[in-house]
């Protein structure tokens, strides 16, 4: 499937689903740029993340965003967000789909070449966490599409995660981009 362009606030992305995460990060009240800058990568290899995106708390983390259904990049995708991860000491997340409730990989520059952190989004300190033991009991895991998702209602997850981030993920969700750059 083509991927559609949108713009939002007065952006243009590639694809309606990096404007949905667009919408979330705004919605976060998070510092983010859209492709703010490339990279030459060891092995010169050229590499332009989807977003940067600076947390209240002064951490930087990039994100790559893909239209995949399923949580399955390609090693290629995968090898230069573990290289970006290494030069900039940044987390980078990786966020297939449009944002959801929902544990996402991640890479560091310490994480070992087959591993991936499991880390999830909230309003508070620290922003970008770790999905340890208590959150991976949290969740299930999707057989349709090798997703590890959260089943709350909308209450446990204001509960869980903070008000922001349930108005951010609802905000992504139901934003409608026909009409000009603002969802509404």
């Amino acid at each position: 499937m083509k991927a559609i362009p949108t713009i939002f606030k007065k952006i243009k992305f590639r694809s309606r689903t990096e404007a949905r995460w667009a919408v979330f990060f705004e919605n976060m009240k998070w510092n983010w740029e859209y492709e703010p800058q490339g990279y030459v990568l060891p092995r010169n290899i050229a590499y332009l993340p989807d977003f940067k995106v600076v947390l209240p708390d002064g951490v930087t983390l990039y994100a790559e965003v893909k239209a995949f259904e399923f949580d399955d990049l390609g090693d290629e995708q995968i090898r230069k967000a573990r290289l970006l991860a290494s030069e900039t000491k940044a987390t980078v997340v990786l966020l297939p789909g449009t944002p959801e409730c929902r544990i996402y990989n991640a890479v560091t520059a310490n994480s070992a070449d087959n591993t991936f952190i499991g880390t999830i989004f909230q309003d508070y300190e620290p922003y970008l966490r770790v999905a340890d033991s208590y959150w991976l009991a949290q969740a299930t895991l999707d057989p349709t599409n090798g997703r590890m998702k959260f089943d709350f209602d909308e209450r446990k997850i204001r509960k869980a995660f903070g008000d922001g981030y349930a108005k951010a993920l609802e905000a992504s969700r139901s934003a409608r981009f026909e009409h000009g750059e603002s969802p509404s």
